[in-house]
């Protein structure tokens, strides 16, 4: 699947964690399976005894000439997305994944809506037009980023604490590495990984 379009959900109810109890994570994310290592995923796991409230506001996905756009969402958990159909033709949308779901079948401007209330990741379809594809990747927390065309990501402002950081492509196998950010201001923590499939 071609990336053309990335769209992040961070508006929270309230600011991240202040600067003087938190580092930057960063480091780079290398693979062989693909051209350019830009547009993997990066994130915290589960920062524990903390809830994060996602935007009241709802997002759209658009399906227009048979493709769905974008093709990548990243959320958090309770966040509402509408499918909205730009085509002339009827489009089926349905989820599949940690978070399933059928919006039925329909065209012109109505948008259907579904709250993805379900950590994971759901791809969405069309069972009328098999090559329509799209992602949708729920977390629990703010603290993610993708990585630039060179493989390099840069996660801000994480608090203090032990966590696991993971990463996620849909054609990389996903994976996970401890990492500690320790108390007090002080310099990024660093961590690597080398993504083979």
């Amino acid at each position: 699947m071609t990336k053309k379009w990335l769209v992040f959900i961070l508006l929270l109810a309230f600011p991240l964690a202040n600067s003087v109890f938190a580092a930057h994570i960063k480091g780079t994310i290398s693979t062989k399976k693909l051209k350019k290592p830009g547009g993997i995923l990066a994130y915290i796991d589960e920062i524990e005894g903390k809830e994060f409230q996602p935007s009241e506001e709802s997002f759209i996905i658009d399906q227009k000439q048979m493709k769905y756009i974008p093709e990548f969402t990243v959320v958090l958990q309770g966040t509402k997305i509408g499918i909205k159909n730009s085509d002339s033709v009827l489009h089926n949308v349905f989820g599949v994944g940690d978070d399933e779901f059928d919006l039925g079948t329909w065209k012109g401007d109505e948008i259907r809506y579904h709250t993805f209330n379900k950590l994971g990741e759901v791809m969405i379809l069309c069972d009328l037009h098999p090559s329509m594809e799209a992602f949708v990747v729920v977390l629990q927390n703010p603290y993610f980023t993708l990585t630039d065309e060179e493989g390099n990501y840069e996660i801000k402002d994480v608090p203090q604490g032990r966590y696991k950081l993971k990463t996620w492509h849909d054609q990389l196998r996903s994976t996970t590495k401890n990492v500690n950010v320790p108390p007090g201001k002080h310099d990024a923590v660093t961590v690597n990984f080398e993504l083979n499939r």
